[in-house]
């Protein structure tokens, strides 16, 4: 097996896993909590890990590209928001294929701009992919029928969660895509560790401006954001999902920066058969037969565009 495509199936693996275990940590302790301890513990473990193997190297690096790295990692990093606040508020079978085909617009613009030259195989893979993410994102039902807590866009009614996940699908596929160029000069793990770092400084100066910007319209007394001492329930989840997390961001920009992009990014979205069969298994969820179809041809157009 090639190195890229195992590192591709990895980060897939350890991605699913962890989107499991954020559903947890989301709804126990809340979104920005969840997004702010999973930095709190990569910004520990990497180091650990990386400083004495000499994968994380700082020195004689350009400083634009380290800036770039931290910009496109915040990127990510709001994508990842809007993703768990999809998985607290949805159906994670349904959200997290969604947010999976950001595979596609990674591979079309790899395609497209990176001189990247697909095959007809994986141009109907795009186009399957994102067709099922049409079909996956209805409500199912008459109208009247559909969901109490549904969405609207228009004349559109979306169930819930289905909004974020399209605002994570669109983040992801961006910087997923443009992440190549850094990682090919500043290396993989690096990347993910500055990724972490830029991460937890901006989700801490949130947690302290937050309370002066109240505190100025008259709303509560000035404080830094109290974060509550985390329950043992929340630490069961967030734990694994930072550990997970992290090996995957680690995984996938190793295996760019040993594959072609196109085909490590389609890789890498396999989470979400991952995720969707824990939820199926533990939680019970259950989606209309026309969004199964929808999911069935995301995995479909994946699995086409990674021929």
């Amino acid at each position: 097996m090639p190195i890229g495509v195992g590192f591709g199936l990895l980060a897939a693996l350890c991605w699913g896993l962890a989107d499991f275990c954020a559903r947890g940590a989301s709804r126990s302790g809340g979104t920005f909590r969840t997004l702010l301890y999973i930095q709190v513990v990569a910004c520990l473990a990497l180091p650990a890990i990386g400083l004495p193997l000499g994968l994380i190297r700082f020195a004689g690096q350009p400083a634009g590209v380290l800036l770039a790295a931290v910009a496109l990692n915040l990127v990510i990093l709001a994508g990842a928001g809007l993703l768990y606040r999809a998985f607290a508020i949805g159906t994670l079978a349904l959200t997290s294929p969604i947010a999976a085909s950001y595979a596609a617009l990674t591979a079309l613009l790899a395609l497209l701009l990176s001189g990247e030259h697909p095959d007809a195989a994986q141009l109907a893979g795009i186009v399957l992919t994102l067709g099922g993410v049409l079909l996956a994102s209805s409500v199912p039902g008459h109208p009247a029928s559909a969901p109490a807590r549904t969405v609207r866009l228009g004349s559109l009614r979306l169930a819930p969660g289905l909004l974020e996940a399209f605002g994570a699908m669109l983040l992801f596929g961006v910087a997923y895509w443009a992440l190549r160029y850094v990682v090919a000069i500043l290396g993989g793990v690096t990347v993910a560790f500055l990724g972490k770092l830029g991460d937890l400084a901006v989700l801490s100066v949130i947690a302290l401006i937050v309370p002066l910007v109240l505190r100025a319209r008259g709303g509560k007394p000035s404080a830094p954001l109290r974060i509550p001492r985390p329950t043992p329930a929340f630490l069961a989840f967030v734990i694994p999902t930072a550990l997970l997390d992290t090996t995957a961001n680690v995984a996938y920009n190793l295996g760019i920066g040993a594959a072609l992009t196109s085909l490590v990014s389609v890789l890498s979205s396999l989470f979400s058969p991952v995720t969707v069969l824990l939820a199926w298994i533990f939680l019970g969820e259950r989606l209309s037969r026309w969004q199964w179809a929808g999911v069935v041809a995301i995995f479909a157009g994946v699995a086409l565009v990674s021929m």
